[in-house]
């Protein structure tokens, strides 16, 4: 997972109708050094997201990885495809008729692996997990445990888990609430990194997010990432070529 999986940045005002886009800004969570940018593309109709388009642009203004949702069959579960053109590697979900799919190719030159599952809700799936996060937001904010499947691609495998409110911080000087999601099984938490996002309270808007990212380093392993959603475009993601928050400013080459 990464931070694209949660992604709705609190600088960007919604469109019902439409498309709303924005950056997130990724730094490997243990030295804060900068890696790349999201910018992601999201259409609505009558407030629902039907379409999700998020491209991953490098530090030399390249396009290292895309991913396309699809929500129009489930809220929470997208069918969806992320593709990193280096390596070849993808990962995704499809659905036909009643069953739903997981797949994962390793590189261009690996077979294909797939694994059918069955939605058992509250369940999500990638991106999918920021609007199970807003429809269990006063749950949350109240103490509650929120206890949900996590279909992870990457993994073939669903996952339980649950999440809870663990902290009040402050983001861009502003109050913030801030939830920890981790493996739903007792002897397994303390083996496996939690996952620590940060929302906007009265927006229920994603601000950061800290924990495993989706994006493979130059050995091909993903690592702890922090990714903020900044109202402004951080200096050194302007110095690195990243993309204008703007819709359209990515094209298939890079920045644009």
């Amino acid at each position: 997972m990464s931070g694209s999986v949660f992604a709705q940045s609190d600088a960007t005002r919604v469109q019902n109708n439409g498309q709303t886009c924005f950056n997130g800004y990724g730094y490997t969570l243990k030295g804060g050094d900068y890696r790349y940018t999201e910018h992601h593309e999201v259409s609505r109709r009558n407030g629902r997201i039907t379409d999700w388009n998020v491209t991953y642009v490098g530090r030399q203004g390249q396009v290292i990885a895309r991913k396309h949702m699809d929500f129009s069959t489930n809220p929470t579960v997208p069918v969806y495809e992320m593709t990193v053109p280096r390596t070849g590697y993808e990962e995704g979900i499809r659905h036909q008729g009643d069953t739903w799919t997981m797949f994962k190719r390793a590189s261009a030159d690996a077979k294909p692996q797939t694994q059918n599952f069955t939605i058992d809700p509250p369940m999500a799936a990638d991106s999918g997990f920021n609007q199970l996060v807003q429809q269990n937001f006063s749950a949350l904010t109240s103490g509650k445990t929120v206890h949900f499947k996590f279909a992870a691609a990457g993994r073939l495998s669903v996952i339980d888990l649950k999440a809870s409110q663990t902290g009040t911080p402050t983001f861009e000087g502003r109050p913030a609430v801030q939830f920890t999601a981790k493996l739903d099984m007792f002897l397994v938490n303390r083996f496996v990194q939690s996952l620590k996002l940060t929302y906007d309270p009265d927006t229920k808007r994603l601000l950061e997010y800290e924990g495993i990212g989706n994006i493979p380093d130059d050995d091909g392993d993903v690592y702890p990432v922090r990714v903020s959603y900044y109202s402004d475009m951080p200096q050194v993601a302007r110095q690195h070529d990243a993309p204008a928050a703007a819709c359209g400013s990515v094209d298939d080459n890079g920045s644009g």
